[in-house]
């Protein structure tokens, strides 16, 4: 039995007497030693409380002033993402993983122009694993956007296997009326990414500002 005295900074342990990367090997068991606060449990972490409707559209006015601000979905809402992995090692169980994502606030797009609409922020939680074992329990985890989101569930899970990079239009899907989620279902139906839907809510709030300078 070996003891190391390390110190935990960015997410990695560090051998305190050589400085060195401590890399413990996959499904092994540790005996962990140190004081009390020197560990942040998930009770002692602050609670987020999400803004409501009103005070939400608010903020975001405040916040971009002299853009034009469409919601897109409400609070509640629930979308799906895939997590691929291009070369997953020995301790991966799946090489495919479908995520939930649900959103504790309502969410907005904006534009300057009118031309391109990007999101707005947007407090956000995955708490669940649809489709792929992790082989281990999973844990909620949050974010202020749905590219934040995919970025901390790469990190938090599948650090160093993929990119944590994506774009948040081309990867969240929204659930049809007769479908279930599933890793098929995310990959078949490429008519509910939320860029459909952007283009869609664009079109028609295009549509509804003609008819209206017609009348």
């Amino acid at each position: 039995m070996k003891k190391f005295e390390v110190a935990f900074k960015n997410g990695l342990l560090i051998d305190k007497e050589t400085g060195k990367i401590l890399t413990p090997v996959p499904f092994s068991s540790f005996t962990i030693e140190g004081l009390e606060e020197g560990f942040l449990l998930e009770d002692d972490q602050s609670k987020f409380v999400p803004l409501s409707s009103e005070e939400k559209i608010k903020k975001l006015h405040q916040q971009y002033k002299g853009f034009e601000l469409e919601k897109m979905a409400s609070k509640g809402a629930v979308f799906y993402y895939k997590i691929g992995l291009g070369k997953p090692s020995g301790e991966d169980i799946a090489k495919e993983y479908l995520f939930n994502a649900v959103l504790e606030e309502d969410l907005y797009i904006k534009t300057k122009n009118g031309l391109k609409w990007t999101f707005c922020k947007c407090r956000c939680q995955t708490n669940k694993v649809i489709e792929g074992e992790l082989g281990l329990e999973f844990q909620v985890v949050t974010a202020n956007s749905l590219s934040e989101l995919f970025a901390n569930v790469v990190s938090t899970y599948f650090n160093k296997k993929r990119s944590t990079a994506c774009n948040a239009f081309k990867t969240f899907y929204s659930l049809g009326k007769d479908d279930s989620p599933s890793l098929k279902w995310i990959k078949s139906r490429k008519n509910t990414k939320l860029d459909l839907l952007r283009k869609t809510l664009i079109m028609g709030k295009s549509q509804k500002e003609l008819l209206d300078k017609l009348k």
